[in-house]
């Protein structure tokens, strides 16, 4: 049996802001737990973009596909680095969320038409 899984970004953008509400409510003993939540969807999301970039034939769209992800990753940096400013020690966090960012960014730049 074949199971399609859909997904839309607006459906990536809710969960993102749901994790990072969370974090905003974390208490200081449950806020490594909820950062590693957010580095854990944040990988994940990276990864489904390179499967569904990988099968797709047309540059624009898969250009298209990282501009959506590298908004996902910089709203949710934005987010944690003002919680990093009230909050000290999730720098790191941010560190490795960044690098997401960062290798999406270089993907972005592999697949944008000239």
């Amino acid at each position: 049996m074949r199971v399609t899984l859909t997904l839309e970004m607006s459906d990536l953008r809710e969960a993102n802001q749901k994790a990072l509400t969370q974090i905003t409510l974390a208490s200081k003993d449950r806020l490594g737990a909820e950062l590693a939540q957010i580095e854990n969807f944040l990988s994940s999301v990276y990864r489904f973009a390179v499967l569904v970039v990988r099968r797709e034939h047309e540059m624009k769209r898969a250009a298209e596909i990282w501009r959506e992800s590298l908004d996902l990753f910089d709203h949710a940096a934005e987010q944690i680095k003002i919680l990093a400013s009230e909050r000290p020690g999730i720098h790191a966090s941010l560190g490795r969320i960044l690098e997401i960012r960062a290798a999406a960014s270089d993907m972005l730049a592999l697949h944008n038409p000239k």
